[in-house]
């Protein structure tokens, strides 16, 4: 065989071997929790990350992160702050929790009156900037649900699409932004049982029937121990003098429309804690005095009287028929509310008792 045969040989060779090591490329496809994967062909760059093994098959982009970098990325909580009426009524309900736990992660989708909490079983990185859907499972009743997350560059906020959201904006609860929310629902018009005035104004002017001073707000958040999880929030309001400088601290409580402000003293740890009560007020906002009245009307029927207030925002009450909860809403057309009572510590979450009430008459009437 001559030396041009010989190379034509060893370049056919060569081309059927290339072949085929891209046909087999071309078979290749990424497994997710032992399912097979196959990106979008309008998105050939999507990538999917359950662990840190499949970061390493994928193009290094710094845009890319896997489940881990991602979640250790956003963990903590997240506040929707699109209803400011809603927070300087009821405070901050709204919001979404990543939260690690031994070695999964748990997103927690926290509403007024309930929090939904899934584990995160794996993320897909959707081609664009810091956009991602987070595929959770429901273990109660085997549903996955998917969040898709919008994030900003620096990681402040998300816009988050879901079954219960369309691109609602969440930013990152920052102190900062904790104590903006403290201050949005501190501030208001409040009176005593004599009906004297207590006003808290935006520009952190505080003006008693006694006294007028400048004032901020502050807080400070306890682990409750391992055997209860959650956290304990104590906030402040400090007094500062003309230089800014804190001159004394109150400790306060929000509870619906009741204010209350008590002296703080130092425990062993050097720690503010409650003191002597010194006034309870009740916030002056029309719409929250009406659904608090309309609450009250139908809570004589049972005795109930306000105990605690619950890790969602609820408060709780002790009555005759047991430990109880309220939900209120309205006036309606005929100017009405629409009171419904919830029986707490049952296996069932169905209304117990449901009235139409007329704040003015003071009237409530059963709806069967």
């Amino acid at each position: 065989m001559n030396i041009i045969m010989k190379r034509r040989v060893i370049t056919i060779a060569l081309l059927l071997s290339l072949t085929a090591i891209l046909g087999g490329c071309n078979e290749s496809k990424d497994v997710v929790n032992n399912e097979k994967y196959t990106s979008s062909p309008s998105n050939t760059a999507a990538k999917v990350s359950t662990n840190e093994n499949n970061a390493s098959t994928q193009t290094k982009s710094s845009t890319i992160l896997t489940m881990t970098e991602l979640l250790n990325k956003l963990q903590g909580e997240w506040y929707n702050l699109n209803d400011e009426k809603s927070i300087k009524e009821n405070g901050m309900h709204r919001s979404i929790m990543i939260e690690k736990k031994g070695n999964d992660y748990r997103l927690i989708d926290i509403f007024p009156d309930t929090a939904l909490s899934y584990k995160v079983s794996s993320i897909q990185y959707l081609g664009n900037n810091n956009s991602y859907l987070i595929i959770t499972h429901n273990g109660d009743d085997k549903k996955n649900i998917s969040f898709t997350f919008n994030i900003s560059d620096d990681f402040k906020s998300i816009n988050i699409t879901s079954d219960y959201d369309k691109n609602v904006k969440y930013v990152k609860a920052t102190d900062e932004i904790k104590q903006y929310v403290q201050m949005l629902q501190l501030v208001g018009t409040y009176k005593d049982g004599q009906d004297k005035e207590y006003v808290f104004k935006d520009g952190g002017i505080a003006a008693w029937p006694n006294k007028t001073f400048k004032f901020s707000v502050s807080f400070i958040e306890k682990l409750s121990p391992n055997s209860s999880p959650g956290k304990a929030v104590y906030n402040y309001i400090i007094v500062n003098d003309n230089n800014g400088k804190e001159t004394m601290r109150y400790l306060y409580e929000i509870v619906g429309n009741k204010l209350a402000i008590y002296k703080t003293t130092l425990d062993k740890e050097n720690n503010y804690i409650k003191g002597a009560l010194v006034v309870t007020l009740t916030k002056s906002n029309g719409t929250t005095d009406l659904i608090q009245k309309a609450i009250d009307i139908v809570g004589k029927k049972y005795n109930a009287v306000a105990d605690y207030k619950a890790e969602n925002g609820n408060m709780l009450y002790k009555s005759d028929i047991g430990e109880i909860s309220f939900d209120c809403s309205g006036p309606d057309k005929t100017n009405k509310y629409r009171v419904r009572i919830f029986k707490e510590n049952t296996s069932s979450s169905d209304i117990f008792k449901e009235f139409k009430v007329d704040v003015i008459s003071g009237s409530a009437q059963e709806i069967k």
